[in-house]
């Protein structure tokens, strides 16, 4: 996710800032470091982060991290490799269970329509459940089991010519209460059934073992449930009408998580991702991507607070490096970009402009003491996940 922050370019030295021969050698740490690369990511370093700020009850709350620190970790001198991005075709894989929920969606009722109309089964009038001998429909399918007058109702099994099988609680011609579905292709359905419908809760098994068992409404996920994949990626959380909605936690199958909010089968509101190497991101997200304000700690201890767009670093943010050392300014397209100020170890700091990812110039010494963070930045307080 994100993009590299491009390498600064020196400035001439009639543009610095004229300092005290006291602040001189301040002056030319500034000038080095602000012509060093904002790193992005590095998948090979540990997490030491000093402050965490108030990131680290958040985080702690959530995913039981370890954030203390270890050891020093040196300046970074090398430039980074690139963020890497939350792999889409595991995103991408949330959608599987709904698509095969839609094409699920009303079979039985469907199969069933067909039998329930035929009327050569008139000369049954009893009004009282009884069991009967096999039925055998035009449509080729076959019913052995309990009857009221017309109906099937009771308990039963029903086998249709092409390999589909109910067996269970049927009520009025459709199936009702308790049964079991095996589709064509070896799917397995056990649960509970209204008119036709899967409803209440049950378990979906696939043929290559991958299960759903939780809630049901129209044939489709809805409340509650518990999906594993046969690779065993899995999901616990929320549906609604077959898709991921509200609170919920992704595992998948290489060590990446995902805690947070849904909707329409998408990461969207707050959340956490955690990713193999030990990344994470804990904020605002919209169509699976970062979008909104966060924090996003890597190994090494750098940490950037801000917000982002579309997976980019956008608008005002800090990046603080394992070093003590900070950026904090503004933005565009993952790049600095307007006015940001940059923070050495021992606290003195410069305010400059910033252009594509370089440094413009220092801005004058009468505006260096300027607040350019947005309004209430230090007031914004981070949303609590409500499962």
């Amino acid at each position: 996710m994100g993009s590299n922050c491009a390498t600064c370019q020196s400035c001439q030295k009639k543009e610095e800032v004229i300092m005290s021969q006291e602040e001189q050698q301040s002056s030319r740490q500034m000038h080095e470091y602000s012509q060093q690369p904002n790193e992005e990511d590095d998948d090979n370093d540990h997490l030491e982060d000093k402050n965490l700020d108030g990131s680290s009850q958040i985080v702690q709350k959530y995913l039981n991290l370890d954030l203390k620190p270890k050891k020093e970790v040196a300046p970074i001198q090398s430039v980074p490799a690139q963020i890497i991005e939350i792999p889409q075709a595991q995103i991408v894989m949330t959608n599987e269970s709904n698509q095969d929920s839609k094409k699920r969606k009303n079979e039985m009722m469907l199969r069933n329509q067909e039998d329930m109309h035929e009327t050569n089964i008139s000369k049954w009038e009893n009004s009282v459940r009884e069991r009967r001998p096999r039925h055998i429909f035009k449509s080729g399918a076959y019913y052995d089991g309990e009857w009221i007058g017309q109906s099937r109702d009771g308990y039963g099994i029903q086998i249709w010519s092409d390999g589909a099988k109910y067996e269970g609680d049927w009520k009025n011609n459709r199936a009702n209460g308790r049964g079991k579905f095996w589709h064509v292709d070896g799917d397995f359905f056990d649960g509970e059934w209204k008119d036709d419908k899967a409803y209440g809760k049950g378990v979906y098994t696939h043929l290559n073992g991958a299960k759903y068992e939780g809630d049901w409404m129209d044939d489709l996920q809805h409340g509650f449930g518990v999906e594993i994949w046969a690779d065993g990626a899995k999901f616990e959380g929320q549906y609604q009408n077959g898709k991921k909605e509200g609170f919920g936690k992704y595992f998948w199958s290489d060590g990446s998580s995902y805690i947070g909010n849904w909707s329409e089968n998408k990461l969207f509101g707050f959340g956490i991702y955690t990713w193999p190497d030990g990344r994470k991101y804990l904020g605002e997200w919209a169509n699976n991507q970062m979008n909104g304000r966060g924090i996003y700690l890597w190994k090494d201890g750098r940490k950037y607070e801000g917000f982002y767009l579309n997976d980019k670093k956008h608008g005002y943010g800090i990046y603080i490096w394992p070093d003590g050392r900070k950026y904090e300014g503004y933005w565009n397209n993952g790049k600095q970009s307007g006015k940001g100020r940059y923070v050495l170890q021992n606290g003195k700091s410069q305010l400059g402009l910033w252009e594509d990812g370089k440094r413009v110039k220092w801005v004058d010494q009468s505006e260096q003491n300027a607040d350019i963070s947005p309004k209430d930045w230090n007031q914004y307080v981070y949303p609590t996940l409500v499962q």
